[in-house]
């Protein structure tokens, strides 16, 4: 933005308590940790709040006074916004300056899954505002099983780790073992080890959605994290469907399953590949920033995109295994490790083309 903007965190509202804790972050932290992501200069407050910002998440200097030239935007120390709004605010008042009240001067901001800013100063509002709040977490871009059954358990469980010492990326190292675990499980070759493998991709995927949210909601995001979870999916995928292939050719000795499950892992394998060094190339870890995974798809097929997503796949893996048809999926999934490949391929061949074109410089 053109014009510099602090934050100023007022005295909290009757019966609103700064030190208040929702989502791991106490209100007054929060709100200088969105001011930061918003672009703010500096974080103006009163004597009494100051201590409730020590944190090493918090670079903004903590002053009393607004520096020169400064737009301000004050809000209660008791206010919870949406993680977005400040940024949003600051974008749309670019060129503007003096003061703005967030509270007697609202700002109209649409997002998905937002909400209007709570002034928390009752149980009441507490509850309300830690429900949206983790609300807000949910991605427009989720899948039919993760609108509709994985967030659900996901922020609850989230709501509960946060309140834990663990970090996101400690438990995107326990959740990649428990896909691993999942692997070992289908690799044994009867019906109810591929199961009990299968029912373990399936929290896999489920607690999958835990690591990003504890990220977003208490501001612990990190490239270290992007590649923990990316990374996670892949050898948790690879290695189930290679540890099913094993198991199914331990029951059965029918050689194709082998061939399918190594068709996954080669596939899997070339494509990972040329994801990573793309996403290394614009210096971030995000698979969804690979050209081939952005928008939601369009045209007759995009009713059904949603069924490819890796969280709907999933859970039909799990049904597949428990009646007992783990070998069909798994050719069905061999097919599309080729196809994806095939995507893959294409995309980097676009993508060759407007670089040596000059039409789609790397960011």
């Amino acid at each position: 933005m053109s014009q510099p903007w602090a934050l100023q965190i007022d005295a909290p509202s009757p019966g609103g308590d700064p030190a208040k804790r929702l989502g791991g972050l106490t209100l007054a932290l929060r709100l200088a940790l969105d001011a930061q992501a918003g672009g703010a200069t500096a974080v103006v407050c009163s004597a009494e709040v100051p201590p409730l910002l020590v944190d090493a998440r918090l670079r903004l200097p903590v002053v009393s006074e607004a520096p020169a030239g400064c737009r301000v935007v004050r809000v209660p120390a008791s206010l919870l916004l949406h993680r977005g709004l400040l940024k949003a605010l600051a974008e749309h008042d670019a060129s503007a300056s003096g003061e703005r009240d967030l509270v007697r001067e609202p700002f109209a901001f649409e997002a998905p899954y937002g909400f209007e800013p709570i002034d928390v100063v009752s149980r009441e509002t507490a509850r309300r505002a830690e429900r949206l709040l983790f609300r807000s977490l949910r991605k427009p871009q989720d899948g039919w099983t993760s609108r509709w059954l994985n967030r659900y358990i996901s922020l609850a469980l989230s709501r509960w780790l946060v309140k834990t010492p663990l970090h996101p990326n400690q438990v995107s190292v326990g959740i990649l073992a428990v896909g691993l675990a999942g692997a070992w499980m289908a690799s044994r070759g009867d019906y109810w080890s591929m199961a009990l493998g299968a029912l373990l991709f399936q929290a896999q995927s489920v607690l999958d959605g835990c690591d990003g949210e504890m990220s977003r909601v208490s501001h612990r995001g990190s490239k270290t994290g992007e590649w923990l979870d990316t990374i996670g999916d892949d050898l948790t995928n690879y290695g189930f469907f290679a540890g099913l292939s094993l198991g199914l050719y331990r029951a059965t000795a029918f050689t194709p399953y082998l061939v399918a499950g190594a068709v996954v892992v080669t596939c899997g394998v070339i494509v990972s590949t040329l994801e990573y060094r793309y996403l290394i190339r614009i210096g971030s870890g995000d698979l969804l920033k690979y050209p081939l995974s952005q928008g939601q798809g369009t045209g007759k097929f995009a009713a059904i995109q949603p069924l490819f997503k890796r969280d709907t796949f999933v859970f039909l893996t799990l049904v597949a295994c428990v009646v007992g048809l783990g070998g069909p999926m798994l050719c069905i999934f061999a097919a599309g490790a080729v196809g994806i490949l095939i995507g893959v391929l294409q995309t980097e061949r676009r993508l060759w083309r407007e670089r040596r074109t000059g039409q789609g410089a790397t960011p």
